[in-house]
């Protein structure tokens, strides 16, 4: 009895481990497409304006923290690219009912 208790806890914890495996890719493949089709779709141009720029990561990457105005509300988000300096100003794109989702323009044409 006590091996098919620990039989079934085993498979208990690989199914769990499954599962998470299988959210994450789901997450972090399959997720930001839709989130960059829908910023296509349904998205709105805008200028922000680069706030903080540096290297980040192992590998050096230049990132620019970006911030932009709808209805007097402040939004942020971030964007990779080498060619970026403070108080530079970019197009990004946001949805209009959640302008909270929002990315760099070039990044939407390009993915």
């Amino acid at each position: 009895m006590e091996n098919k208790l620990k039989l079934i806890n085993r498979y208990k914890n690989s199914l769990i481990w499954i599962v998470i495996i299988l959210l994450m890719f789901w997450f972090l493949g399959i997720r930001p497409e839709i989130r960059v089709s829908e910023l296509k779709e349904n998205g709105k141009l805008t200028k922000a304006y680069l706030y903080e720029v540096k290297r980040v990561g192992s590998k050096g990457t230049i990132r620019g923290f970006y911030r932009f105005k709808v209805n007097n509300n402040l939004y942020e988000g971030f964007y990779d690219n080498d060619n970026l300096k403070i108080s530079d100003s970019i197009d990004i794109i946001y949805l209009p009912d959640n302008p909270e989702r929002n990315q760099a323009k070039q990044f939407v044409e390009d993915y």
